[in-house]
């Protein structure tokens, strides 16, 4: 609350993030599994009579391979870090404090990558084959070490485990509960996905059905480690994450019998049934090579994108209501803050340096109030929109609503006084053409918190006769 609003009409700032992280994680993927692609298919082109043919190939891999992840990879990173600052400035003020260390190292990572992989390309003709193979090898080990250092950061947010603001050890953070078998995950979905790159590029392969055969079912063998072992590993990561999240999964596996799916399991659903269609469509790529299409390998590539916002749509409705798990909601509230009565009950821009100097009881301090609370995750009439969920709002409801808001399970508690919960719902309803004020509204709420003590201690009176 104590940085500038950025507020994006439609898409919300969250789904903006989402938005770019989505296809970034796809490409980053790709940027690691496909150095141990180079590394193994130049160590495989050195011990088979046609190696020649397949270095020649795997130079055109090696082409999209290059542009692809350094341009657009650096296109979307530098987006994440832009978007994130802006829709979290709170919690990215965290992890940058928190892991400025593990930051610093990856972004030298980075640069050593980048390094590498150009010594590589344009090293193509000039240096020697064993040069090739170490500078492939060498990619790969520091791309990977990247995923290292990320990981442990990513996981960090829904996982914190020991970590705590009175124990800020990066070592506590880093090392959390979901860090191993989230590593493991991810290492083996980037050699799924340099496989399915592997295929697209083999079915350019003209007038030589055998050659594009081999180099598809090469292609297809990378999909295999994860076909196998990442079902195992995601009951590993199961196991580590917070009992909240698993209620929310559960709320939603019981409403499926009834005809109805929450978000997080739907989300949950989409990533498995996502990544059973990629192994089926290699399986079938592998088992009939001749009649795959660039067509058919496009397609595993966005079902495998399908797939990724599906896991990290789980990832980070798993969180709820917090972005950092326990330790900071969603709003920018700190969760210890949040235990202190006092704090929260007193006015709430009091505490928003940002927020311009408004009249209270107005609808500007009630559009302030939805800016600096609500607008993190909702929009009012796009993604997440409030206005249709506050269509058959009451000024009473709104009031009461406001005040339990935490008791949802995955929304931030309300901070701030009486006079605030009654602005934010006068400019609800005025949102539908309802011009009560927010003076109306307190005053309405008032009148009925009177009514009903009035009546529980008539009761009360009648049942002591």
């Amino acid at each position: 609350m104590n940085y500038p609003v950025w507020n994006f009409p439609i898409l919300g700032g969250s789904l903006v993030v989402a938005i770019i992280a989505i296809i970034h994680v796809l490409i980053s993927h790709l940027a690691i599994g496909g150095g141990a692609f180079l590394a193994i298919a130049e160590i495989w082109s050195n011990k088979i009579s046609d190696g020649e043919k397949v270095r020649k190939w795997l130079h055109k891999f090696t082409t999209f391979f290059l542009v692809y992840t350094t341009v657009f990879g650096a296109i979307t990173g530098v987006g994440i870090w832009f978007s994130i600052q802006l829709a979290s400035p709170e919690a990215t003020s965290l992890l940058i404090h928190q892991f400025v260390f593990a930051w610093a190292t990856e972004w030298v990572t980075f640069i050593g990558e980048l390094t590498v992989l150009y010594l590589y390309y344009y090293g193509w003709n000039s240096n020697s084959r064993g040069m090739q193979v170490f500078l492939a090898v060498a990619y790969f080990v520091i791309a990977w070490f990247s995923l290292f250092i990320i990981n442990g950061i990513l996981t960090f947010m829904l996982t914190p485990g020991a970590w705590t603001l009175d124990n800020k050890e990066i070592a506590w953070g880093f090392f959390n509960p979901g860090y191993t078998p989230s590593l493991l995950i991810r290492t083996l979905i980037m050699f799924l996905l340099a496989g399915l790159a592997g295929i697209m590029i083999a079915t350019f392969i003209k007038d030589d059905d055998e050659f594009k055969s081999k180099m598809i079912r090469f292609s297809a063998k990378w999909v295999i480690p994860a076909a196998v072992l990442v079902p195992v590993l995601t009951v590993w990561y199961w196991l580590t994450l917070p009992e909240s999240t698993l209620k929310f999964y559960e709320a939603g596996i019981v409403g499926v019998a009834g005809g109805k799916m929450e978000g997080i399991t739907r989300f949950f659903w989409l990533a498995v049934i996502s990544g059973a269609l990629v192994v089926l469509g290699t399986s079938i790529a592998a088992w009939k090579p001749k009649t795959v299409h660039f067509s058919t390998a496009i397609s595993l590539l966005l079902i495998a994108q399908v797939g990724f916002m599906g896991a990290e749509f789980f990832r980070e409705m798993a969180r709820k209501p917090y972005v950092i798990k326990g330790v900071l909601y969603s709003n920018a509230l700190w969760a210890h803050k949040a235990e202190d009565k006092a704090y929260m009950n007193e006015p709430y821009l009091s505490h928003a340096k940002w927020a311009p100097k408004v009249q209270p009881m107005t609808l500007e301090h009630g559009e302030w109030m939805f800016r600096l609370q609500c607008a993190t995750c909702h929009t009012l009439d796009g993604y997440r929109s409030l206005t249709p969920r506050t269509e058959n709002w009451t000024p009473s409801f709104g009031v009461r609503f406001l005040e339990n808001l935490h008791e949802q399970g995955v929304m931030p508690p309300f901070q701030g006084t009486l006079q605030d919960r009654a602005a934010l719902t006068s400019y609800f309803m005025h949102l539908h053409g309802n011009d009560t004020s927010p003076g109306a509204v307190l005053d309405t709420y008032e009148k009925e918190e009177k009514a009903k003590a009035e009546a529980m201690n008539a009761s009360m009176k009648e049942a002591q006769k």
